[in-house]
């Protein structure tokens, strides 16, 4: 089973109930909002302001080029 969002990419270690649940804990709490770096609509945390693929390029100091 694939396990991926919007916050963290794909999740690993599924095989781990508590991983799981804390998985589902995350889902629940999510927020949808627009990405200020791709514009996407995207399910993340409240406090973030960026998915997952442009948190990668932002902390690689990358800049976003959609």
């Amino acid at each position: 089973m694939n396990y991926y969002d919007d916050n963290y990419g794909n999740w690993h270690d599924m095989d781990d109930p508590e991983m799981r649940e804390f998985y589902h804990q995350v889902q629940k709490s999510n927020v949808r909002k627009k990405c200020v770096g791709c514009g996407r609509m995207v399910n993340i945390q409240k406090q973030y302001d960026v998915c997952n693929a442009c948190a990668t390029i932002r902390e690689s100091g990358g800049d976003y080029d959609f």
